[in-house]
């Protein structure tokens, strides 16, 4: 069902998910899960063009990002785009780079993202997955388990002619003791626990092929069961009224 021959392998030992990737999953933005064992194991074709424009929009946000936290926290400590250590979770491995990770003089943490364009619910679940690979590691490592303070994201949106609106900034924060719990509740670490055993398995899962999941797809010039055009019309169900 997949021609691997479109797609390079990613080399033994850096066989890995993304938290955003898992993120986008466990909000039903992607559930195809041969998409997320494909992502797993292959590096997706890479539009060098889309990723300029997105590295100079991200760049934009990026510095908002961090004039924010130094706006509202001037006293916390900020790491930008430190890589985490890779984590084995649930039958599979995660690895990732959060935008930033402030820490405060009490030792507790605040994980923030810089994003573009529309909010979405699995930009929150992606730095609470951030949050928890930074407990594990520290854990692993016999250190203190740092308390999570809490998460922050940065969204900057741009004009019909590609212009960055500095007007668009928003800074938003969930902060507290229960912050993790918040933005990984059990229903959805439940959703991760299954992705990440299905995706983390040596077999080859099962297509999920509908338009909504296949129009922005890494994989479906390789994939028999892409459906490229939405094919559904209006139906009239008035007589059921």
């Amino acid at each position: 069902i997949m021609d691997f021959s479109q797609f390079n392998k990613k080399a033994k030992g850096y066989e890995c998910l993304g938290p955003s990737s898992v993120a986008e999953a466990a909000s039903y933005a992607n559930s195809c899960n041969l998409s997320l064992w494909m992502t797993t194991r292959y590096k997706a074709p890479v539009d060098n063009e889309f990723l300029a424009k997105w590295e100079l929009r991200h760049t934009a946000i990026l510095n908002h990002l961090k004039l924010n936290i130094l706006d509202k926290f001037p006293h916390a400590e900020i790491d930008m785009e430190l890589p985490l250590q890779s984590v084995n979770l649930c039958g599979n491995t995660l690895f990732g780079v959060p935008d930033a990770i402030c820490k405060f003089p009490n030792g507790q943490l605040m994980v923030c993202d810089a994003k573009s364009g529309k909010k979405k619910l699995s930009h929150w679940i992606q730095v609470g997955l951030y949050g928890h690979m930074i407990q594990g590691v520290a854990r692993a490592k016999g250190n203190p388990v740092p308390e999570i303070f809490g998460f922050a994201l940065c969204y900057g949106n741009y004009d019909q002619e590609g212009g960055f609106n500095k007007n668009s900034i928003e800074f938003l924060t969930i902060t507290g003791p229960e912050a993790l719990a918040e933005v990984l509740p059990e229903p959805t670490r439940k959703r991760i626990r299954e992705i990440l055993s299905i995706s983390g398995n040596d077999e080859l899962p099962i297509a999920n092929a509908n338009y909504q999941n296949c129009r922005f797809c890494k994989w479906k010039t390789g994939c028999e069961h892409a459906v490229l055009e939405n094919s559904e019309k209006v139906v009239d169900v008035s007589d059921l009224f």
